[in-house]
């Protein structure tokens, strides 16, 4: 039976998509240079974008989009990440110190039931928590070796990417045979759109609730406000499962802040996130036409097949997914039908 026109570009695009996902299986340098380039190109063009908006000419706008990205990476580098990795060890302990002194009694004396469930949860995760950050240290001092050829890389990709966005744009449906090079066109027009809104998103959410945090903790946990509005930021670049992951650790120090303050911020933690979760919904089910289930499951498969860092694309390969199948797969049922 003779392949469609559709068809066959699917089968070439999932081809395509396999060598890279089993080269990515293979190689997790290489994993971890293409999102770290992805997200860096993305933030850029985001940048460069909001340049046009202002009228500025195109060679300005790309120049100053990326002295603006890696001004604030330096800055980052050089003053928030000493900072953060300076608290890391200091607020470990003071987690250990809140769940071995068990501060909730004191004020859950009127309510032993909550009390006992509470201890409960502190023993199960003190030894998890431990556990964890040892381990953290060890990956970390293992993988530090190669963290300097995935910054250069990704920084050289993000640079060349962007300064040459038209060239890359017209090559890309090159690598397709002549006769599906409009639908790939079309296809990778899309794909590119749908990321750029989930980037741009993602990326809005994280700076409110890292802003957020700032102001917040600097009330009520002013010793650790770098540490946490950091996390804060990182954490909701994971949809969904970044909030569950960022928040443990607020739970577990906030206990040691009192019954009432333990309230007061946790309660304006979840408005945050309530408000920061309600727009990436609305924006990525109108612009991207993905819903949370799907997200979710894509987030637990893809970190399952690589890890922690897989949970930061995940949606990105929903949405490659979700694309492929509305320009390709229900195109094809609904001529079927007819």
């Amino acid at each position: 039976m003779k392949l469609s026109i559709r068809q066959q570009a699917l089968l070439i695009v999932l081809l395509y998509a396999a060598i890279f996902f089993i080269a990515f299986a293979i190689s997790k340098t290489l994993l971890y240079v293409f999102v770290f380039s992805l997200i860096s190109i993305l933030v850029v063009n985001f940048i460069y974008k909001n340049l046009l908006k202002i009228k500025i000419p195109h060679p300005i706008s790309v120049t100053l989009s990326l002295i603006i990205y890696f001004g604030v990476l330096v800055y980052a580098f050089v003053n928030i990440i000493p900072l953060v990795v300076n608290q890391i060890g200091s607020f470990y302990e003071f987690m250990k110190k809140i769940l071995d002194s068990k501060y909730w009694e004191n004020y859950l004396v009127d309510n032993p039931e909550l009390s006992k469930v509470i201890g409960n949860l502190a023993d199960w995760a003190s030894p998890r928590i431990s556990e964890l950050f040892n381990n953290f240290l060890l990956d970390f001092a293992k993988k530090l070796p190669g963290i300097g050829v995935i910054i250069f890389y990704s920084i050289l990709f993000t640079v060349y990417v962007t300064i040459y966005t038209k060239w890359t744009t017209k090559s890309l449906p090159g690598l397709f045979p002549k006769r599906v090079r409009p639908l790939i066109e079309d296809f990778l027009t899309k794909l590119g759109n749908s990321l750029q809104s989930y980037v741009d998103v993602i990326l809005l959410g994280a700076l409110i609730v890292g802003v957020s945090f700032y102001f917040l903790f600097t009330i009520f946990l002013p010793e650790y406000t770098i540490l946490l509005s950091f996390w804060g930021f990182i954490t909701n670049f994971i949809p969904i499962v970044g909030v569950v992951i960022e928040w443990i650790p607020i739970l577990i120090v906030t206990l040691g802040l009192g019954f009432k303050n333990f309230l007061i911020v946790n309660s304006i933690v979840a408005i945050v996130h309530l408000g920061a979760f309600l727009f990436f919904i609305f924006i990525m089910k109108h612009k991207a036409d993905i819903n949370p289930v799907l997200m979710l499951i894509f987030i637990f498969l893809v970190g399952l097949v690589y890890g922690l860092v897989g949970t930061f694309f995940a949606v990105p390969v929903a949405i490659f997914f979700v694309t492929l199948w509305n320009e390709f797969i229900k195109s094809e049922l609904d001529e079927t039908r007819i």
